[in-house]
């Protein structure tokens, strides 16, 4: 076990080959049990997409309350056949890049070693629960890599990429919204390396240049992302579908 820490090489491929044995493994349950292993979301995903690919509303699938972007990214399942699998495998790549953003962040701003750093990193990467949560076809991955890589460009004080990462967690779910609080927070003068900015406001003190521009790019985001997928999916159909029943 400690070959495998010294090494991040190894723990990734490690990771790498789990999620490749949990999907052939899927796809072997699928075409032997009646109990089937896909989670019964993908099939949900896939027929959206399957409707994109025919130039038709995600929407058209029925329970299908998500983004049309999640849709669009699995796409290529709509080709159907061997392509089926693709979203599992996007999917397990958001969970090997939320890995590696959690081995950089305990690494470069925990002052972990490397070791160590790979140790906690693996209690996710290694984690059959994830790996299986993924590779049955759930969208959760794709989440946490996202919300991943919004604490990473917040501790990299990359402030736009931190807003437009915000924007779209919560344009793709809601619930990321929760973390903005802390971020914000977090964000203050002293932290940021503005400590010489003072004021007898207190809220001219707390809207410092780094939360205003997280609050831009993170609601423009948001609003853009949703006002063009709403305009497209929801309006034109909408519109479309009345025409032709008047028609």
């Amino acid at each position: 076990m400690s070959q495998l820490f010294s090494s991040p090489l190894r723990v990734f491929s490690v990771t790498v080959l789990l999620h490749a044995i949990f999907l052939v493994y899927g796809v072997y349950q699928d075409s032997f049990s009646p109990l089937k292993y896909t989670d019964i979301d993908y099939y949900v995903f896939t027929d959206a997409a399957r409707f994109l690919h025919h130039g038709q509303s995600p929407y058209k699938r029925d329970t299908y309350r998500y983004t049309p972007l999640l849709a669009w990214l699995l796409y290529p399942t709509g080709w159907g056949g061997i392509w089926f699998p693709f979203g599992k495998v996007l999917f397990s790549v958001g969970d090997v890049l939320a890995g590696w953003l959690i081995y950089l962040i305990l690494k470069g701003h925990q002052g972990m070693s490397n070791e160590r750093a790979l140790k906690y990193a693996s209690v996710w990467m290694l984690n059959p629960m994830v790996i299986q949560i993924s590779t049955r076809g759930s969208s959760e991955g794709l989440l946490g890599v996202i919300i991943t890589a919004l604490l990473w460009a917040a501790l990299e004080q990359r402030i736009a990429i931190a807003g437009l990462l915000l924007g779209f967690a919560v344009h793709f779910k809601i619930y990321p919204f929760i973390y903005a609080v802390s971020i914000v927070w977090w964000l203050d003068n002293e932290r940021i390396g503005h400590a010489g900015e003072k004021s007898s406001n207190l809220i001219l003190s707390f809207l410092n240049r780094a939360r205003l521009q997280l609050a831009f790019y993170s609601l423009a985001t948001f609003l853009v992302s949703s006002i063009v997928m709403y305009y497209l999916y929801v309006m034109v159909f909408s519109m479309r579908s009345s025409l032709l029943i008047h028609l």
